[in-house]
């Protein structure tokens, strides 16, 4: 679970909303991963997915081509 802590997002939206999903998720400054879902009755908080579990899943698909070759 991701709890929205920009203010300025907060502002502007309100929190996390529709079409938002594959949105940058930062902390500390750093990319840590993306949107996946909001919860509807709190906009603030929401679902996300790791930037790390992105990436080994990328790099097992570039096993899978290599060895399909």
């Amino acid at each position: 679970v991701i709890k929205v802590t920009d203010e300025r997002l907060t502002e502007l939206t309100g929190g996390i909303v529709q079409g938002m999903s594959g949105s940058p998720i930062v902390q500390n400054g750093r990319l840590v991963g993306a949107v996946t879902h909001v919860f509807i009755s709190d906009p603030a908080h929401g679902y996300g997915i790791f930037a790390q579990s992105m990436y080994e899943h990328l790099l097992s698909l570039s096993e899978t081509e290599e060895q399909a070759a």
